[in-house]
């Protein structure tokens, strides 16, 4: 399980995913609804994989995460 969790200090958005390739979509999909950024640059979206983006354990059926 792949989770991101934006950085913005006035968003709180978090996504997760089980695959990075589509955890990475829904990063560039986020910023460009609720950042204003049409066409968020490699570099961008780079950055966030490097330092936003961690992989996760999945939780357990039947239980929630924290």
């Amino acid at each position: 399980m792949y989770e991101f969790e934006c950085g913005s200090p006035v968003c709180n958005h978090r996504l997760t995913s089980s695959s990075k390739d589509e955890l990475m979509r829904e990063v560039a999909e986020h910023v460009r609804r609720t950042h204003g950024i049409a066409v968020p640059p490699k570099s961008i979206l780079s950055y966030l994989d490097e330092t936003a983006v961690t992989e996760t354990s999945p939780t357990p059926k039947g239980r929630r995460k924290p």
